[in-house]
Order: C-alpha cells, then sequence, then structure tokens
C-alpha cells in the first residue's frame, strides 16, 4: 500500500517535471531542434553542391547548443550547429547559427586535404554567381539585383559600388594564411545600412562564410528627424543629469565635455526584431573619472530624439553595469528566469530518481 502511495507521488513529481519543462521549452521549440537541424541539411542539398560535392561526404553533426531567451520585447532562441563533413582525403567542419528558425550565419572551415568540389572555378565570379543562384533559392529572396552589380567589376580589386539602394562591398585580405574575398550587399536608407547579405569566399572559389539579416530582421521607421547637430545637443544635456554608481557605493557625476570634443554617427539597431536608426553619439570627457572612464556614449532614437541609453567607455569597449538613468527604450537584458525554472526541474529529477531508488530498494 505504502509503495502504491510512493509511486503515485512518483508520477505526480513526473508530471509536474514535464509541465515546468514545457513551460520553458514550448512544444515548438522541442519541435524546432529538429526543424532547425532540416534547415541545416537542406542547406547542405541545395546551396552547397553548387560549391562542394556533399555525397562524396560523411556528415555527422558533432554539435547542438541553443541558448533560449523569453524575455520581452525580443525574446529569441538561438540555435548553433555544427556538422562534420569528412571523406578519406578532406575534412571539413560546417557550422550554422540559426536565431527564430532563420539561417542568420553560416561558415565552412577546411581542416585537412582539399575540399571535394562538384565544379572547380578558375575565376572568382563564376564561383559567387552560382552561389547566389542557388542560394536564392534555398532562401526565397531573388538575387537577380544582387548578381547585376557583379558585372563589369573587377572582383580581385577592392571597392563599393551602390545601386539605388543596394551598397555592395568587396573586400579581399589574407586570414589565418588564407586570402578571404569578401561580398557585402546592404539595403541603404539615408546613407545608413540595414539588412544585408555578406558572403566570403577563399581564393580556390570554395566557400567561407555566409551572413544574411534580410528574413531576420524587418525595417521599421527609416525617418532621421534629429540631426547629428541636434543629437549631439541632447546627448550634453541628458549629461548632466547622469551618474554611475562604483563598487564602494560612491556615485560618479558632474561630467566635463566640450563639443569639439565630440563625435556622432548615424547607425541601425533592432529593437524587437525592427531595425531603426539611431545616433551613437560619444563624449569624450575633459580627464579620466573613477573606474578609467574617459568617455561616455549616448544612444539617441533618430527619428524621435529620445535618449535609449548612455555608457561608460572605458579601456576594451563600453560599460552599461552600474549606470543608474537608462533609458527604458532599450531592449531590455536576457532575464534569468530560464535558469530559475531549470533548477526546479533539476531538484525535481534528483527528487523522482531519489524515491525510485527507495522504492526498489523496499521492493528488495
Amino acid at each position: 500500500m505504502n509503495e502504491q502511495y510512493l509511486m503515485k507521488k512518483i508520477a505526480v513529481l513526473f508530471a509536474l517535471l514535464l509541465v515546468v519543462s514545457l513551460a520553458v521549452f514550448p512544444a515548438a521549440t522541442i519541435a524546432g531542434q529538429t526543424t532547425n537541424q532540416e534547415k541545416a541539411m537542406d542547406f547542405m542539398e541545395k546551396v552547397l553542391p553548387s560549391n562542394i560535392d556533399t555525397s562524396k561526404y560523411t556528415i555527422t553533426l558533432t554539435m547542438d547548443s541553443t541558448l533560449i531567451d523569453t524575455h520581452p520585447p525580443e525574446g529569441y532562441k538561438v540555435e548553433d550547429l555544427s556538422y562534420s563533413l569528412s571523406s578519406e582525403n578532406s575534412k571539413l567542419t560546417l557550422g550554422f547559427s540559426i536565431e527564430n528558425g532563420v539561417i542568420k550565419w553560416c561558415n565552412l572551415y577546411l581542416l585537412e586535404g582539399q575540399a571535394i568540389t562538384s565544379k572547380p572555378y578558375t575565376n572568382m565570379y563564376d564561383a559567387v554567381t552560382d552561389f547566389l543562384k542557388a542560394y536564392q533559392v534555398y532562401v526565397g529572396i531573388d538575387s537577380s539585383n544582387l548578381i547585376q552589380m557583379l558585372n563589369n567589376v573587377d572582383l580581385t580589386k577592392n571597392s563599393t559600388i551602390t545601386k539605388e539602394s543596394i551598397k555592395l562591398t568587396i573586400d579581399s585580405r589574407i586570414f589565418g594564411g588564407d586570402r578571404l574575398t569578401n561580398f557585402k550587399w546592404e539595403n541603404m536608407v539615408n546613407g545608413v545600412a540595414y539588412t544585408k547579405l555578406d558572403i566570403t569566399f577563399y581564393d580556390t572559389g570554395l566557400l567561407y562564410s555566409v551572413i544574411d539579416t534580410r528574413k531576420l530582421y524587418t525595417v521599421g521607421d527609416t525617418s532621421v528627424n534629429i540631426s547629428m547637430e541636434q543629437a549631439i545637443d541632447i546627448a550634453i544635456e541628458g549629461l548632466k543629469s547622469y551618474s554611475y554608481e562604483m563598487p564602494d557605493g560612491s556615485i560618479v557625476t558632474n561630467f566635463k565635455v566640450s563639443k569639439d570634443d565630440v563625435f556622432a554617427t548615424l547607425e541601425t539597431t533592432h529593437f524587437d526584431y525592427e531595425l531603426r536608426p539611431y545616433w551613437d553619439v560619444r563624449l569624450f570627457l575633459d580627464e579620466v573619472y573613477p573606474g578609467g572612464v574617459f568617455a561616455i556614449s549616448a544612444f539617441i532614437w533618430a527619428n524621435t530624439g529620445e535618449v535609449i541609453e548612455y555608457g561608460n567607455m572605458v579601456s576594451g569597449g563600453i560599460d552599461y553595469s552600474d549606470n543608474t538613468n537608462s533609458s527604458d527604450s532599450e531592449p531590455s537584458s536576457p532575464n534569468h528566469t530560464l535558469m530559475a525554472v531549470a533548477a526546479i526541474v533539476i531538484v525535481a529529477a534528483v527528487a523522482v530518481a531519489t524515491m525510485m531508488f527507495v522504492t526498489k530498494k523496499k521492493h528488495k
């Protein structure tokens, strides 16, 4: 009778464990692991053959790692996949980063031997155009305008070409002992880049990497109603009430800056996966303040003039950790609910395992 009661308790705990895990990893998320692997395999079947003879390789999944943030407004699921492509005389590794079901990044790295290609290339133009023709079928975005921009262009030289709203940048350089040529097409509005397709090739025509944000982000309000001068004035005015806290609890404020030491650039960032323009204003201070702060960055929406956030510029980057007056307009930081629930799941699992052990012991 006690064993039956204990087994009922175990069943309840298992049910609780299942409910909690599903709350964190909904059905669509769990299924998404298979879906993303299928998308990666689909990429290998439909895109890579324009470059690599995948039929000559044994393809093995070597890593599948998922990061989930459910915190609004953005929320994301990023799944990183890594595959080994091996043959008798050649070995490659192929990595994917898939965000919210969209392949955002792909990288192919040659580890051993030479890649077994389906079609050897004698020039970069054929390698790039063949890839784009295959890739446009896979991704479902017409690339004919991108291919046209490559016509009558010396692809061995660095250059920048703009046609209508698309800017193409060609950059060739040595990296890690290999010569890589990068082709980057950016959607430009008001002189600032939004979505992009960025592909890189080895000098043999072998694909090295793909970065594509065209299906991941939408383009929001692109209006620039705030001039550079207005953005600088807003940043300097807001600096009067800005402060940050030191580890000992002291507050640092009353910063001094000259307009001659202020620089501003128009950039884009995404908020809830919608790209918008903002001013990145760098305020270089009259001296180095506590914590090694030599400048402060102000991020200001270009359409409204609203301050997104201030950040301390220290050696090595920008620090936001102890700032006291950041705007709520900035996307919220990832929440920690996932870790808390994961801890509950682990505790529940341990409890269930312990009960099962006790039950077996009594049964003996």
